[in-house]
C-alpha cells in the first residue's frame, strides 16, 4: 500500500452541470448512427433528383455535406475517446455542436439552391425528405433539447419560409403543414426532454443521498473519523491485502488517560473537545493507507499496513508525545491529556491483533499511563 492512488481535490460539480454533461455525452453517442443515416438519405435524394435538378449543384451539396459529417466524426473520436469531467465534456462539445448545426444548415439551406424550381413533384419529395430528417434529428438529439431544436429548425425552417413566399395555394398549404409539424414536434421535444432531464437529475440526487448515507453510516459523528463498523470493514480488507502481498502489519490501540475524570470535573463538552482534538492529531500524523477509527468511548485504533513493530513503536511514541504536549482549551482552561498505547503485530487476524494490542495497552496503564507498550 506504499503506492497510493492520488487525486486532485476540487469542488464537486453541481447536479445541473453533471446532468448537462451526461445529456451531451448521450447526444454524441446517439449521433454516431445518425451520421451514416444522413449520408445514406443524401445519396438517395441525389439519386431521386438527378433527372430534375442541376447535377453539378447536387454533387457540390453532397460533397459539402459529406465533409461536415466527416468533421463531426473526427471531432467525436478526437475529443470523446477518454473519460472526462463534466466541465471538460461541455467545453469540448461546443465545436461538435457547432458542426452539427452546420450540417443541419447544409441540409436546410443547401437544398433550397438545388431543389428543382419547375417540378412540383420534386419539391414535394424534397420537403417530405426534410420533414423526415427533421423528425429523425429531433428524436436522435432529444437528449439535449437546445441542440435538437436548433438542428430541426435549421433543416426545416428555410424550406418552410420559401414555400410561404410562393404564389400558389399548394405551396402555401405545404408551408402550413410544415409549420404545424414544427409546432407539434417542438411541444413533443419539450415533454421528452423534460422527462429525460428529470430522470437524470433524480439519478444524481439518489446517488448523492446514498453516498451521504454511506458516510453517515461509517463516520463517527463526534470526531469525523471512521466509526467501529467502518474500522472493522476496512481493517479486514487491509489485513487480507497485507497477507496476500506478504507485507508486515501492525496495530496501535490507544486510550485517553483519566477520561472519566475529565467528564466528571469539567463536563461532557470538554470531554467531547478532548476526543475531537485527539482524533485530529491522529488524522494529521497518519498516512492515507492507514486505517483509523474510534472504537468506542475514548478508545482509538490504528491499523498500519507495511509497517514493522519497530516503526509502529516510533509512530506511537510520536503520537503519544504530541497528545501530551498539545493543550486543550475548554471553558477558558487549559487541559492536559495523555494516552496509553498498546502495539501488536505478527498476525493476519484482526481480532487477534486487537486482543494483543488491548493487553499491551492495559499493561501501559498498569505501569503508570502515558506510555507505550509493545506486545510480545
Amino acid at each position: 500500500m506504499e503506492n497510493e492512488l492520488k487525486h486532485n481535490p476540487g469542488e464537486t460539480p453541481c447536479i445541473d452541470t453533471l446532468v448537462k454533461a451526461d445529456k451531451m455525452r448521450l447526444l454524441i453517442q446517439q449521433s454516431h448512427p445518425g451520421l451514416f443515416v444522413s449520408l445514406a438519405v443524401a445519396l438517395m435524394l441525389c439519386w431521386a433528383l438527378w433527372d430534375y435538378a442541376d447535377t453539378t449543384g447536387l454533387l457540390i451539396w453532397l460533397g459539402v455535406l459529406s465533409l461536415s459529417l466527416l468533421a463531426r466524426l473526427l471531432l467525436s473520436f478526437t475529443h470523446f475517446r477518454t473519460e472526462q469531467t463534466a466541465e471538460e465534456t461541455l467545453l469540448r462539445a461546443k465545436p461538435y455542436v457547432a458542426m452539427l448545426i452546420a450540417s443541419s444548415l447544409i441540409w436546410g439551406v443547401g437544398l433550397l439552391f438545388v431543389m428543382p424550381a419547375n417540378s412540383l413533384q420534386a419539391q414535394v419529395f424534397t420537403l417530405f425528405v426534410l420533414i423526415g430528417m427533421a423528425g429523425g434529428v429531433l428524436a436522435t438529439y432529444s437528449a439535449y433539447r437546445p441542440t435538437a431544436i436548433a438542428a430541426m429548425l435549421s433543416m426545416l425552417l428555410p424550406a418552410t419560409l420559401w414555400l410561404y413566399f410562393q404564389p400558389d395555394k399548394l405551396h402555401v398549404g405545404m408551408a402550413i403543414g410544415a409549420t404545424i409539424f414544427i409546432i407539434v414536434t417542438l411541444r413533443g421535444a419539450k415533454i421528452l426532454s423534460d422527462a429525460m432531464h428529470h430522470n437524470f437529475h433524480l439519478g444524481y440526487q439518489l446517488k448523492q443521498a446514498y453516498e451521504q448515507a454511506e458516510i453517515l453510516a461509517n463516520t463517527d459523528s463526534l470526531t469525523g473519523i471512521s466509526n467501529r463498523r467502518a474500522f472493522f470493514e476496512r481493517g479486514e480488507q487491509l489485513v487480507r491485502y497485507c497477507e496476500r502481498n506478504h507485507l508486515p502489519l501492525s496495530i496501535i490501540l490507544m486510550d485517553a488517560d483519566h477520561f472519566k475524570q475529565i467528564n466528571d470535573t469539567h463536563g461532557h463538552h470538554c470531554g467531547d473537545l478532548t476526543l475531537q482534538k485527539i482524533g485530529q492529531i491522529l488524522k494529521n500524523e497518519l498516512r492515507k493507507s492507514d486505517v483509523l477509527g474510534r472504537l468506542g468511548g475514548e478508545e482509538f485504533g490504528i491499523l498500519l499496513p507495511n509497517t514493522t513493530p519497530d516503526h509502529a513503536l516510533i509512530l506511537a511514541e510520536k503520537l503519544r508525545r504530541t497528545i501530551a504536549e498539545t493543550p486543550i482549551t475548554c471553558k477558558e482552561r487549559q487541559l492536559s491529556v495523555t494516552a496509553s498505547i498498546g502495539i501488536a503485530s505478527g498476525s493476519f487476524y484482526l481480532e487477534t491483533l486487537l486482543l494483543d494490542a488491548d493487553t499491551a495497552m492495559y499493561q501501559a496503564k498498569a505501569q503508570g499511563r502515558n506510555r507505550t507498550v509493545l506486545a510480545d
